[in-house]
């Protein structure tokens, strides 16, 4: 049996804080690092068939252990709309055109199949650019790399993800203003907290003082702090369904 634990120090925000700077792809990993489900699997992939990653919307292992932004979990393009495909295209093409995968080296990270093919990450831990290269390889130095979106609602995560990889590939880094600012990463944050104070055991009044601090009464607080004694309530609630389904929520939208 694998031990349910605290993934960080819930009592205090400062743990959870490199989340407001992340995209949110990265709290699809928070949760899936705290499931049973995947510390299970996690312990015991050595002899498990390889097969059984894809039920986790991995592409690779990723140490559990490993917190946003350290971890670089390479999702599949089945779970993730943003995954750009694309391949070696022929024909001439100015210098420009072309895109040497050395000149991110800081940022890369990819994976391959037993087909051979590549599935890239570009990232810092916060923002992330997926692509898979089919039939061919980014390694044997700059290419011109051919695209392809299809769709019209499919097309615009692509599309925003395109967007990141030409800017990415022109300057070496990625401006302020295409980093991933969310709106609703401080109630995720308290969702988390909530999950990480549950797998400690921690009584809703625990909770409610180290997530709203001087706001809880000192005494009578169910009472005299009901509003707040529901909002933990309503917490626990979420972090509980998203620790049982963790990659159920909009991480991917």
């Amino acid at each position: 049996m694998i031990a349910r634990a605290a993934a960080a120090d819930w009592r205090t925000p400062d743990a959870y804080a490199p989340l407001l700077l992340c995209d949110r792809r990265a709290f699809a990993w928070e949760w899936l690092r705290r499931s049973n489900f995947y510390r299970r699997l996690w312990a015991r992939r050595t002899a498990m068939s390889p097969d059984v990653l894809a039920d986790t919307g991995l592409l690779a292992w990723v140490d559990p252990a490993l917190a946003a932004p350290d971890a670089r979990p390479i999702w599949s393009i089945e779970r993730d709309p943003h995954v750009l495909s694309g391949r070696p295209a022929t024909g001439d093409a100015v210098p420009d055109d072309l895109f040497d995968v050395r000149a991110v080296a800081p940022f890369v990270s990819v994976a391959v199949d037993a087909s051979h093919r590549e599935h890239w990450l570009l990232s810092d831990g916060c923002w992330a650019i997926r692509l898979d290269l089919h039939d061919g390889t980014l390694l044997g130095g700059p290419i011109l790399v051919e695209h392809r979106i299809t769709g019209l609602i499919s097309a615009r995560p692509k599309l925003a993800a395109l967007r990141q990889f030409v800017m990415l590939a022109q300057r070496g880094d990625l401006p302020a203003s295409m980093m991933p600012r969310e709106r609703k990463a401080a109630q995720w944050i308290l969702e988390l907290r909530a999950g990480d104070a549950l797998l400690d055991a921690a009584s809703q009044q625990e909770m409610a003082r180290a997530l709203f601090g001087p706001s809880i009464a000192p005494r009578r607080w169910r009472l005299e702090s009901a509003s707040y004694r529901l909002r933990v309530q309503r917490l626990a609630k979420a972090a509980r369904r998203r620790l049982a389904d963790p990659l159920v929520g909009p991480w991917f939208d």
